[in-house]
């Protein structure tokens, strides 16, 4: 049986990874995943582990706050590639961890694909040299992502979102206004502060206030 370390330590990876899985599995059974992730993973066959809940945080204050959690997370999957290689390393976004566990895998021979791309394009650009030295191969869900990382001889191949899956649109603009009781004549502006309970507690807050003072201007 073909064995692949699979690592995913947010939320929308945990889904995405998850259905990534379901897929393999419907093509070859005979293929086993292990490695970091939460509930979607779990339910899709995935022996997690490691639960990615508890690697989900954003900035500096709050990393270092969990950095021994991180850290032990990281030591665990670098000491599994060293001591007993899985067939392959799968990686779901998450950079800053990913690619250290990459490095490792690159020593110790274990081929790495990297599914859905870190915001590379967007902030910290420097990164795609890392990637093209330690990945072998970037899966990625936006066609521009494709021609950026051509330009630096990064083997990849554009494979469709996963949400196009998930997203089924069947009503209209103005039949959802109606559901929830709002005008159809005025702007509707939807509150989205994120999936970590970090983010919703700095960011809701300060979203909340933006709410309130666009509303004062344009009621």
């Amino acid at each position: 049986m073909k064995r692949v370390m699979i690592i995913a330590g947010e939320a929308s990876g945990d889904l995405h990874a998850a259905k990534l899985v379901r897929e393999v599995k419907e093509k070859n059974s005979d293929i086993s995943f292990y490695g970091i992730g939460g509930k979607s993973m779990s339910d899709a066959g995935v022996d997690t582990l490691v639960d990615s809940a508890e690697l989900a945080v954003v900035g500096l204050f709050e990393v270092l706050a969990h950095w021994n959690t991180i850290s032990g997370a990281l030591k665990k999957m670098q000491h599994l590639l060293r001591t007993d290689p899985p067939d392959l390393l799968v990686l779901t976004d998450y950079p800053d961890f990913n690619l250290r566990l990459a490095k490792t895998a690159k020593e110790c021979g274990v081929k790495v694909l990297y599914y859905i791309s870190p915001q590379v394009w967007a902030w910290r650009q420097k990164r795609v040299f890392k990637i093209r030295k330690l990945v072998d191969m970037m899966a990625v869900v936006f066609p521009f992502e494709e021609n950026f990382y051509k330009q630096y001889d990064v083997p990849v191949r554009f494979v469709g979102h996963p949400l196009v899956d998930e997203i089924n649109v069947t009503n209209s603009i103005n039949s959802l206004k109606d559901e929830f009781l709002l005008d159809n004549e005025k702007t509707v502006i939807g509150l989205f502060p994120g999936s970590r309970q970090s983010e919703i507690k700095r960011l809701l807050p300060i979203i909340v206030e933006s709410a309130a003072v666009i509303t004062k201007e344009k009621p």
